[in-house]
């Protein structure tokens, strides 16, 4: 099993003052993609599996769990033709996949990790319509009115200020376009969600708890690393079953619920406050 030479995040997250949470997440997940060059891995999610999953090619049945979440999360969004930003777009897997399959005129993945972007922009260079860039959620490095799609995956729970990311999501898309959202949280924090949405001016087109979906993959796969079925380069956190087997219990007894969200920017005012 693979083991990494990088420290448990949480203390230094729970001593950090909150301008500073966004390095801490910088500085411990560069440090974690600097071993990857020579891995498999291409997605850290905790994926979600369907009761009756999509058709994919052969080449991505592997990564069937990781890719069936970026479906449900974009729900039928048409990305035919279109300009589509990644935020936190992570080891890039997500957004390969989309650039291939989905058709968009150009995808920009971004995240917060030099170490990222770099390995990103070597693993896929030869996908003409997809490029990487180093960038901040809560301060977006592309003009007003730019995509007409974003979307957004299991990470807006690290940003120090959700309405503020929310509010750079909401400048950059152009008037008409489709922000689509997924991510985990405590049960008691989507009412929040909900209004920080309609506040930013957004219109919800619809909110869905995903949370059997998620929990699902999550037994699936702690099950074949128990049955010594599953391939540790093919999940992230494959190692640490200990952990895993923790998550499955918080989503299993309700401290945590997932969900996914699409959403809608019907004009071209930055605020409804």
């Amino acid at each position: 099993m693979t083991q990494w030479n990088i420290e448990d995040i949480t203390p230094a997250l729970r001593d950090s003052p909150p301008d500073r949470r966004n390095q801490v997440w910088r500085n411990w997940y560069d440090r974690l993609v600097s071993q990857l060059d020579d891995s498999d891995y291409r997605f850290m999610n905790y994926g979600y599996l369907g009761r009756e999953g999509p058709e994919l090619e052969p080449s991505d049945e592997a990564d069937r769990i990781f890719i069936e979440l970026y479906q449900v999360t974009l729900g039928g969004t048409d990305l035919t033709d279109k300009d589509v930003l990644d935020i936190s777009s992570g080891l890039g897997g997500g957004a390969y996949w989309i650039s291939r399959t989905c058709q968009p005129s150009s995808l920009v993945g971004m995240d917060l990790s030099p170490e990222a972007v770099g390995l990103c922009s070597k693993r896929y260079s030869d996908q003409h319509n997809l490029r990487f860039v180093v960038g901040d959620a809560e301060s977006l490095p592309f003009p007003d009115n730019s995509f007409d799609v974003v979307y957004n995956i299991e990470a807006s729970h690290c940003y120090t200020n959700f309405d503020v990311f929310l509010r750079e999501v909401f400048r950059v898309l152009r008037a008409g376009g489709v922000f689509c959202w997924s991510d985990f949280q405590s049960r008691t924090s989507m009412e929040k969600i909900e209004a920080d949405f309609e506040n930013c001016g957004f219109e919800i087109v619809s909110l869905d708890d995903i949370t059997d979906g998620v929990l699902r993959s999550l037994d699936s796969v702690h099950k074949a690393i128990s049955e010594g079925k599953l391939d540790s380069n093919q999940i992230i956190w494959s190692s640490d079953t200990e952990s895993l087997q923790d998550v499955i219990q918080e989503f299993a007894d309700g401290r945590r619920s997932y969900h996914c969200c699409n959403l809608s920017k019907k004009n071209s005012i930055g605020s409804r406050i």
